[in-house]
Protein backbone atom coordinates (compact mmCIF):
# COMPACT_ATOMS: atom_id res chain seq x y z
CA UNK A 1 0.00 0.00 0.00
CA UNK A 2 1.66 3.58 -1.22
CA UNK A 3 2.00 6.03 1.55
CA UNK A 4 -0.43 8.29 -0.57
CA UNK A 5 -3.55 5.74 -0.05
CA UNK A 6 -2.72 4.94 3.54
CA UNK A 7 -3.12 8.48 4.29
CA UNK A 8 -6.07 9.18 2.52
CA UNK A 9 -7.29 5.85 4.17
CA UNK A 10 -6.29 7.51 7.74
CA UNK A 11 -8.10 10.87 7.09
CA UNK A 12 -10.70 8.81 5.70
CA UNK A 13 -11.43 7.60 9.48
CA UNK A 14 -10.61 10.78 10.98
CA UNK A 15 -13.47 12.78 8.70
CA UNK A 16 -15.82 9.82 9.96
CA UNK A 17 -14.90 10.07 13.47
CA UNK A 18 -15.15 13.89 13.19
CA UNK A 19 -18.52 13.64 11.89
CA UNK A 20 -19.79 10.83 14.73
CA UNK A 21 -18.21 13.17 17.56
CA UNK A 22 -20.14 16.55 16.02
CA UNK A 23 -23.26 14.75 16.31
CA UNK A 24 -22.72 13.55 19.86
CA UNK A 25 -21.86 16.64 20.65
CA UNK A 26 -18.53 15.55 22.21
CA UNK A 27 -16.00 17.13 19.31
CA UNK A 28 -15.33 19.68 16.57
CA UNK A 29 -15.14 19.23 12.62
CA UNK A 30 -11.64 19.98 13.09
CA UNK A 31 -10.21 18.14 15.65
CA UNK A 32 -7.60 15.74 15.33
CA UNK A 33 -6.91 11.92 16.12
CA UNK A 34 -5.45 12.66 19.34
CA UNK A 35 -8.64 15.14 20.37
CA UNK A 36 -10.83 12.52 19.31
CA UNK A 37 -9.27 9.72 20.69
CA UNK A 38 -9.69 12.06 23.90
CA UNK A 39 -13.36 12.75 23.31
CA UNK A 40 -14.14 8.98 22.91
CA UNK A 41 -12.45 7.74 25.73
CA UNK A 42 -13.93 10.11 28.16
CA UNK A 43 -17.28 8.58 26.78
CA UNK A 44 -18.93 6.57 30.09
CA UNK A 45 -20.46 3.14 29.39
CA UNK A 46 -23.56 2.94 30.52
CA UNK A 47 -24.53 -0.25 29.97
CA UNK A 48 -28.54 -0.94 30.21
CA UNK A 49 -29.68 1.65 31.57
CA UNK A 50 -33.47 1.18 33.30
CA UNK A 51 -35.80 3.46 35.24
CA UNK A 52 -39.35 3.77 36.57
CA UNK A 53 -41.19 6.67 36.51
CA UNK A 54 -44.62 7.76 37.39
CA UNK A 55 -46.75 9.89 35.36
CA UNK A 56 -46.15 13.44 35.59
CA UNK A 57 -42.25 12.60 36.53
CA UNK A 58 -39.54 13.30 34.43
CA UNK A 59 -35.95 11.13 34.25
CA UNK A 60 -32.98 12.47 32.56
CA UNK A 61 -30.74 9.69 30.67
CA UNK A 62 -26.88 10.08 31.83
CA UNK A 63 -24.70 11.50 29.37
CA UNK A 64 -22.49 7.87 27.90
CA UNK A 65 -22.70 4.99 25.76
CA UNK A 66 -26.59 2.77 26.30
CA UNK A 67 -26.27 -0.74 25.08
CA UNK A 68 -29.58 -0.57 23.99
CA UNK A 69 -31.66 -2.90 26.86
CA UNK A 70 -32.30 -0.68 29.09
CA UNK A 71 -35.83 0.95 29.70
CA UNK A 72 -37.58 3.84 31.36
CA UNK A 73 -41.24 2.55 31.96
CA UNK A 74 -44.40 3.88 33.67
CA UNK A 75 -45.51 2.55 36.85
CA UNK A 76 -48.60 0.75 36.46
CA UNK A 77 -52.27 2.83 36.06
CA UNK A 78 -50.99 5.77 34.57
CA UNK A 79 -52.71 6.90 31.82
CA UNK A 80 -52.95 5.53 27.97
CA UNK A 81 -50.86 7.22 25.80
CA UNK A 82 -51.21 6.51 21.82
CA UNK A 83 -47.28 6.97 20.65
CA UNK A 84 -46.48 6.91 16.96
CA UNK A 85 -43.43 5.52 15.38
CA UNK A 86 -41.87 7.64 12.73
CA UNK A 87 -38.89 7.20 10.30
CA UNK A 88 -36.66 10.05 8.40
CA UNK A 89 -33.98 10.40 5.84
CA UNK A 90 -31.50 13.15 6.20
CA UNK A 91 -31.62 15.76 4.11
CA UNK A 92 -30.06 18.99 3.37
CA UNK A 93 -33.19 20.87 5.05
CA UNK A 94 -33.51 21.11 8.45
CA UNK A 95 -36.49 18.48 9.30
CA UNK A 96 -39.13 18.79 12.53
CA UNK A 97 -40.58 15.23 13.39
CA UNK A 98 -43.45 15.13 14.98
CA UNK A 99 -46.21 13.22 15.59
CA UNK A 100 -49.78 13.21 13.58
CA UNK A 101 -53.03 14.34 14.71
CA UNK A 102 -54.65 11.77 17.12
CA UNK A 103 -51.26 10.66 18.74
CA UNK A 104 -49.98 11.64 22.11
CA UNK A 105 -46.08 11.65 21.09
CA UNK A 106 -43.75 9.90 19.36
CA UNK A 107 -42.34 6.59 20.83
CA UNK A 108 -39.58 6.36 18.17
CA UNK A 109 -37.89 8.02 15.35
CA UNK A 110 -35.98 6.22 13.19
CA UNK A 111 -33.37 8.69 11.34
CA UNK A 112 -31.94 6.63 8.27
CA UNK A 113 -27.75 6.98 7.24
CA UNK A 114 -27.03 9.75 5.03
CA UNK A 115 -27.74 8.65 1.11
CA UNK A 116 -25.08 7.86 -1.04
CA UNK A 117 -25.18 10.95 -3.12
CA UNK A 118 -24.27 13.05 0.39
CA UNK A 119 -20.62 12.85 0.95
CA UNK A 120 -18.49 14.54 3.46
CA UNK A 121 -16.44 17.26 1.25
CA UNK A 122 -14.74 19.60 4.02
CA UNK A 123 -11.78 17.90 1.98
CA UNK A 124 -12.66 19.45 -1.37
CA UNK A 125 -10.25 21.88 -2.90
CA UNK A 126 -11.80 22.26 -6.14
CA UNK A 127 -12.74 25.81 -7.42
CA UNK A 128 -15.26 26.95 -10.48
CA UNK A 129 -12.04 27.76 -12.41
CA UNK A 130 -10.71 23.62 -11.88
CA UNK A 131 -13.89 22.50 -13.29
CA UNK A 132 -15.47 22.48 -17.27
CA UNK A 133 -18.33 24.85 -17.61
CA UNK A 134 -21.64 24.05 -17.46
CA UNK A 135 -20.17 20.76 -14.84
CA UNK A 136 -21.06 21.35 -11.45
CA UNK A 137 -19.93 20.09 -8.16
CA UNK A 138 -19.86 19.98 -4.30
CA UNK A 139 -17.75 23.06 -3.10
CA UNK A 140 -16.13 22.50 0.38
CA UNK A 141 -18.85 24.29 1.60
CA UNK A 142 -21.22 22.55 0.61
CA UNK A 143 -22.79 24.18 -2.32
CA UNK A 144 -23.60 23.22 -5.75
CA UNK A 145 -20.97 25.41 -8.19
CA UNK A 146 -20.90 25.42 -11.86
CA UNK A 147 -17.55 25.01 -13.47
CA UNK A 148 -15.93 28.00 -15.45
CA UNK A 149 -13.11 26.73 -16.78
CA UNK A 150 -13.33 26.97 -20.98
CA UNK A 151 -13.69 23.76 -23.05
CA UNK A 152 -11.00 24.34 -25.72
CA UNK A 153 -11.24 20.81 -27.57
CA UNK A 154 -8.57 20.19 -29.72
CA UNK A 155 -6.61 23.34 -30.58
CA UNK A 156 -4.39 23.16 -33.45
CA UNK A 157 -1.95 25.71 -35.02
CA UNK A 158 0.99 26.14 -37.35
CA UNK A 159 3.48 28.23 -37.08
CA UNK A 160 5.62 29.87 -39.96
CA UNK A 161 8.77 32.19 -40.31
CA UNK A 162 6.49 35.30 -40.55
CA UNK A 163 7.11 38.03 -38.38
CA UNK A 164 3.40 37.57 -36.43
CA UNK A 165 3.30 33.39 -36.64
CA UNK A 166 6.12 32.39 -35.28
CA UNK A 167 4.85 31.63 -31.85
CA UNK A 168 1.52 30.52 -30.37
CA UNK A 169 0.11 31.20 -26.70
CA UNK A 170 -1.86 28.68 -25.76
CA UNK A 171 -5.08 29.65 -24.34
CA UNK A 172 -6.10 28.56 -20.62
CA UNK A 173 -8.68 25.66 -20.20
CA UNK A 174 -9.06 22.26 -20.81
CA UNK A 175 -7.74 20.24 -23.77
CA UNK A 176 -8.64 17.23 -25.24
CA UNK A 177 -5.61 15.92 -26.11
CA UNK A 178 -5.67 15.69 -30.03
CA UNK A 179 -5.13 19.31 -30.59
CA UNK A 180 -0.92 19.99 -32.37
CA UNK A 181 1.06 23.09 -32.74
CA UNK A 182 3.51 22.55 -35.21
CA UNK A 183 5.43 23.84 -38.03
CA UNK A 184 6.04 22.90 -41.93
CA UNK A 185 9.58 22.53 -42.76
CA UNK A 186 11.17 22.73 -46.51
CA UNK A 187 14.60 22.09 -47.52
CA UNK A 188 16.01 24.87 -50.38
CA UNK A 189 19.66 24.71 -52.45
CA UNK A 190 21.34 27.81 -53.30
CA UNK A 191 24.49 27.92 -55.90
CA UNK A 192 26.83 30.70 -54.99
CA UNK A 193 27.04 33.50 -57.06
CA UNK A 194 28.87 37.01 -57.36
CA UNK A 195 25.48 38.19 -55.68
CA UNK A 196 25.05 38.41 -51.89
CA UNK A 197 21.94 35.27 -51.80
CA UNK A 198 18.74 35.46 -49.26
CA UNK A 199 17.48 31.63 -48.56
CA UNK A 200 13.87 32.58 -47.26
CA UNK A 201 11.36 30.03 -47.32
CA UNK A 202 8.21 29.94 -49.16
CA UNK A 203 5.38 31.07 -47.30
CA UNK A 204 3.90 29.18 -44.45
CA UNK A 205 6.87 27.26 -44.17
CA UNK A 206 9.77 26.98 -42.10
CA UNK A 207 13.29 26.12 -43.58
CA UNK A 208 14.90 22.92 -41.79
CA UNK A 209 17.91 22.39 -44.14
CA UNK A 210 19.94 25.02 -46.85
CA UNK A 211 21.98 22.83 -49.01
CA UNK A 212 24.63 25.37 -50.40
CA UNK A 213 27.00 23.97 -53.20
CA UNK A 214 30.59 23.91 -53.58
CA UNK A 215 31.92 27.04 -55.90
CA UNK A 216 31.38 26.62 -59.40
CA UNK A 217 35.01 25.62 -61.00
CA UNK A 218 35.08 28.82 -63.33
CA UNK A 219 35.57 31.38 -59.90
CA UNK A 220 38.91 30.43 -58.78
CA UNK A 221 40.65 30.91 -55.60
CA UNK A 222 42.33 34.34 -55.83
CA UNK A 223 43.73 34.36 -51.82
CA UNK A 224 47.12 34.50 -52.61
CA UNK A 225 47.38 36.70 -56.21
CA UNK A 226 49.22 39.62 -56.10
CA UNK A 227 49.52 40.44 -59.63
CA UNK A 228 49.22 44.33 -60.70
CA UNK A 229 47.90 44.83 -63.81
CA UNK A 230 51.58 46.12 -64.79
CA UNK A 231 52.40 42.10 -64.72
CA UNK A 232 50.31 41.57 -67.05
CA UNK A 233 50.48 41.53 -70.89
CA UNK A 234 48.48 44.83 -72.19
CA UNK A 235 45.06 44.16 -73.47
CA UNK A 236 44.84 40.78 -71.55
CA UNK A 237 42.05 40.45 -68.32
CA UNK A 238 43.06 38.91 -64.80
CA UNK A 239 41.56 39.29 -61.35
CA UNK A 240 43.36 39.77 -58.28
CA UNK A 241 43.28 40.60 -54.58
CA UNK A 242 42.83 44.47 -53.49
CA UNK A 243 42.08 44.90 -49.61
CA UNK A 244 40.75 41.39 -49.73
CA UNK A 245 38.48 41.06 -52.20
CA UNK A 246 38.80 40.04 -55.95
CA UNK A 247 39.30 42.78 -58.47
CA UNK A 248 39.34 42.52 -62.28
CA UNK A 249 42.30 43.79 -64.45
CA UNK A 250 43.24 44.90 -67.69
CA UNK A 251 47.00 44.56 -68.43
CA UNK A 252 48.95 47.62 -69.38
CA UNK A 253 52.15 45.60 -69.93
CA UNK A 254 53.85 46.70 -73.45
CA UNK A 255 54.17 43.69 -75.92
CA UNK A 256 57.32 44.99 -77.67
CA UNK A 257 57.42 40.87 -79.71
CA UNK A 258 60.55 40.72 -80.95
CA UNK A 259 63.12 43.78 -80.28
CA UNK A 260 66.28 43.56 -82.20
CA UNK A 261 69.36 46.56 -82.12
CA UNK A 262 72.63 46.82 -82.71
CA UNK A 263 75.54 49.17 -81.74
CA UNK A 264 79.01 49.83 -82.79
CA UNK A 265 80.95 49.35 -78.76
CA UNK A 266 82.45 52.66 -80.00
CA UNK A 267 80.37 55.62 -80.08
CA UNK A 268 77.45 53.51 -78.36
CA UNK A 269 78.55 51.07 -75.80
CA UNK A 270 75.19 50.28 -74.69
CA UNK A 271 71.53 49.54 -75.14
CA UNK A 272 68.42 49.81 -73.17
CA UNK A 273 65.93 47.05 -73.41
CA UNK A 274 62.40 48.73 -73.25
CA UNK A 275 59.80 48.10 -70.66
CA UNK A 276 57.47 45.38 -71.66
CA UNK A 277 57.32 42.15 -72.92
CA UNK A 278 59.70 40.05 -75.53
CA UNK A 279 58.98 37.05 -77.50
CA UNK A 280 62.29 35.71 -77.26
CA UNK A 281 62.79 36.29 -80.96
CA UNK A 282 64.89 39.50 -80.64
CA UNK A 283 68.73 40.24 -80.84
CA UNK A 284 71.09 43.28 -79.78
CA UNK A 285 74.32 42.94 -81.69
CA UNK A 286 77.27 44.60 -82.43
CA UNK A 287 77.98 46.57 -85.88
CA UNK A 288 81.20 45.67 -87.75
CA UNK A 289 82.89 48.98 -86.69
CA UNK A 290 84.27 47.61 -83.73
CA UNK A 291 86.34 44.95 -85.90
CA UNK A 292 87.41 47.42 -88.16
CA UNK A 293 88.69 49.48 -85.66
CA UNK A 294 90.55 46.87 -83.76
CA UNK A 295 92.02 45.45 -87.17
CA UNK A 296 93.44 49.05 -87.76
CA UNK A 297 95.61 49.20 -84.32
Amino acid sequence: MSISTEITRIQTARNTLRTKAVALGIGTATDKLDDLADEFDAIVNRGAVTATVQEGDTYTIPAGYHNGSGTVAGVSGGGNYQLQTKSVTPTKSLQSISPDQGYYGLSAVSVAAIPDAYQDVQSVTATAPHVLANDVFVAADGTVTPGTMPNNGAVSKTLDATTNNQSYTVPAGYHNGSGTVQISLETKSATPSTLSQDITPTSGKVLSKVTVAAIPAKYGDTTGDDAVAGNILYGKKAHSISSGSAVALTGSMANNGAVSATFDGLSTTSYTIPVGYHNGSGTVSLTGDIESALAAI
